[in-house]
């Protein structure tokens, strides 16, 4: 209906532009008018800018020509015209009415209120000025004076889609949900064709946690208007928390097919790429945005968290110390910037960005978790009484939201000797993490058992290749929360060591491996398949990586734990290479993994029976490595022994990696070196046994764990 219509305007537009018909003034006028309700604002313009050359004192078309400008975004071409049409008719409510609009447009809200209420003198009961005004009103934060205003619309001309559509917006703002939803179905029951109604529509849906009918609302949108940004943006965004990257990015792709350099549809973009890994990718979209907008503050914070991630320290905090500084105050740019200073050490500080966070978004749940091992909540007992009242007082304990406040809670608990208490939130806590993971235990478990079959002591016997010679390379495996890190700390405060952490470099190079020689199988079964060649490009590719940062050091840490899986590879790479294995009370080093919020890398850590048996397979992998490697490539190293005696369980370490003793090693929590672990606070105090035996307060509650650790 719509085709057929603008081809029949076209047709009498082409007549009158070939002189074979002649119109009046009114069906002129009526024309330009039906030219700017189709969105066709320059043929609008041309049209009412040839009837002014003929007749200046056409009052009506410098409204059109007005109102025609500004929607092609020349405002304040637009404003003259109308003003023109108000000084040659001046009491004509319509014309302040769209004069008010158009100052809006513009960002002058104050003669947008003095045009629109000069229109309401004029005509009290003109809609489209109470409708305007409303708008104004909306846009100021006063959305009861905005609800106000669209209601008197309404009920001036019951069937305006626009006052409903606004409507929803205002009441939305004020938490009305249910009676937003009223509102924007009654915009779509008045005009079927509106895309903007169902965007509106979609995005509520969303808050409303009804995931289904919303992306039905938004496709509504973009079937209605392909080019239309907001909703490719909102369904991605819809597709993003439900963790449907490929779907969200293929929406983000469309949107930036109409506005390359959309910032929602960049940040976005960065943000998937970012969960995904393809940090090169995420970094392209935040630099294209800053580009254009050097003081964006979440592409600030999405840049810099992604430093954070890869390790780069200096540029996170440079990042995020600029986004903090951004108004308004946004308050996941605190929370990262505490996040990467709890890193680099400066807890204090971490703490207080933290704390600012929790100010500016009190349901920013993450800096309760992340303020854990900075707190003794028994003595912040401000910060413990509103954790408790948001977890005990919530309808829906398992809300996704409260994942993060359940172990933080749990935290707060145990500071305050509430030990039986504290384990039912990290018993709830857990049982949501491990709903959103996949594990698949039978899996893992044939793993294991394929690495040991891969890796028999005559393979060591009659080594498939002679190996690189460098020796720096320095292995910390173990179980998490088994004093890997203090370990770490320890060794890395010697002069001579370069502490690289937990670096991903070696899975990285056996990734590059396979893509360089397809036809290899995955590890362990390609340990069978590899050429001596290809043994030294493995090794090369991976120590390049290590060292490059560690400028002339003896010897370079790699902390990734999971290299327990690339012991026996590892040796046969760099049969120089020495390998400490931290080990801890078993029960102590599950429970202190079991309370920590992790990453997605382990699944198994959320349920006490799959983490016992899971420390089960690591603890046999690990005893068959020390029982195929040469005496003297393993090292096991107590946790209880280092905080008992620190001073000689350091000088042993220190031997074993072939160095001269360095006093260094026993003011370890003084060094300065970022580090990006659970224990992140701990390594920057002195030594404490608190957590010697920490499991014992936990009790009975602790058997299912103990009984799997112990394989009944």
């Amino acid at each position: 209906m719509q085709q057929t219509t603008d081809d029949a305007l076209d047709d009498i537009i082409a007549a009158i532009q070939n002189g074979s018909k002649r119109v009046t003034e009114q069906e002129a006028l009526a024309i330009a008018g039906k030219l700017y309700g189709r969105h066709r604002y320059g043929q609008a313009v041309n049209v009412c800018s040839q009837m002014i050359k003929q007749k200046p004192t056409l009052a009506d078309a410098h409204s059109i020509l007005g109102v025609s400008l500004a929607a092609m975004g020349k405002r304040k071409e637009g404003i003259e015209a109308i003003k023109e049409a108000i000084k040659l008719r001046e009491n004509t409510a319509s014309y302040h009415s769209n004069l008010g609009e158009i100052y809006r447009q513009d960002g002058n809200q104050a003669d947008a209120v003095i045009a629109l209420n000069r229109a309401l003198q004029l005509d009290p009961n003109n809609p489209q000025a109470h409708n305007n005004l409303g708008i104004v009103r909306f846009e100021s934060g006063a959305y009861d004076q905005a609800i106000e205003a669209y209601r008197k619309a309404i009920a001036l001309q019951p069937a305006f889609p626009e006052a409903y559509n606004n409507l929803g917006n205002a009441l939305r703002k004020l938490g009305d949900l249910e009676e937003a939803s009223e509102a924007y179905h009654a915009a779509l029951s008045f005009r079927e064709v509106y895309p903007e109604a169902y965007n509106n529509l979609g995005t509520l849906l969303r808050e409303l946690h009804k995931p289904e009918q919303a992306e039905h609302a938004i496709r509504k949108a973009i079937a209605q208007n392909p080019r239309y940004i907001e909703a490719y943006n909102n369904l991605a965004a819809i597709y993003f928390t439900e963790e449907k990257d490929v779907d969200a990015l293929r929406q983000l792709a469309e949107a930036l097919k109409v506005d390359p350099q959309n910032s929602r549809s960049l940040l976005l973009t960065a943000r998937i790429q970012a969960r995904r890994h393809n940090y090169e990718l995420a970094e392209r979209a935040c630099g294209n945005v800053l580009a254009a907008e050097p003081e964006n503050a979440e592409a600030l914070t999405v840049l810099g968290s992604i430093k954070h991630e890869l390790d780069q320290f200096d540029e996170a905090l440079a990042l995020l110390g600029q986004a903090v500084t951004v108004k308004p105050p946004a308050a996941e740019a605190f929370y990262y910037h505490g996040v990467c200073l709890k890193s680099v050490g400066r807890l204090d500080e971490a703490k207080a960005q933290l704390l600012k966070a929790l100010e500016l978004n009190g349901s920013m749940y993450g800096a309760y978790a992340n303020l854990n091992d900075l707190v003794d909540f028994s003595k912040e007992k401000t910060l413990f009484k509103t954790i408790r009242t948001i977890v005990e007082t919530v309808e829906d304990q398992r809300s996704p939201s409260l994942l993060p406040l359940h172990f933080a809670y749990g935290k707060a608990l145990e500071d305050n000797k509430q030990y039986e208490k504290a384990l039912d939130h990290y018993i709830v806590g857990g049982q949501m993490k491990r709903s959103q993971l996949a594990y698949d235990e039978e899996e893992i478990f044939k793993f294991f058992a394929d690495i040991k079959q891969a890796f028999p002591a005559k393979l060591f016997e009659n080594r498939p290749f002679a190996g690189l010679a460098d020796q720096r390379p320095l292995f910390i495996v173990g179980m998490p929360r088994s004093g890997s890190t203090l370990v770490e700390q320890i060794v890395s405060s010697h002069k001579d060591v370069y502490g690289a952490g937990e670096v991903k470099y070696f899975a990285q190079a056996l990734h590059r491996m396979r893509d360089r020689f397809p036809a290899l199988s995955r590890f362990p079964a390609m340990m069978g398949e590899l050429a001596q060649k290809q043994y030294e490009i493995l090794g090369e590719s991976y120590l390049e990586a290590l060292v490059k940062p560690a400028g002339d050091a003896r010897r370079v840490t790699d902390k990734l734990l999971t290299n327990y899986f690339f012991v026996g590879v590892l040796h046969l790479l760099f049969p120089n290479a020495k390998f400490i294995n931290t080990r801890r009370n078993p029960v102590d080093t599950c429970l202190s993994g079991f309370t920590k919020l992790f990453k997605d890398d382990m699944p198994h850590s959320y349920d006490m029976g799959e983490l016992g048996r899971y420390y089960r397979q690591y603890d046999a992998l690990m005893k068959h490595w020390e029982s195929v490697l040469p005496a003297g490539t393993m090292k096991v190293v107590e946790y209880e022994q280092v905080v008992t005696d620190t001073e000689s369980s350091a000088r042993d370490l220190i031997d074993f990696i072939g160095l001269e003793w360095d006093d260094a090693c026993l003011a370890f929590h003084r060094s300065k070196r970022p580090v990006n672990t659970a224990s992140v606070a701990q390594v920057r105090k002195p030594i404490y046994k608190t957590s010697v035996e920490r499991w014992r307060q936990y009790g009975a509650g602790l058997q299912p764990l103990i009984n799997a650790i112990e394989g009944k």
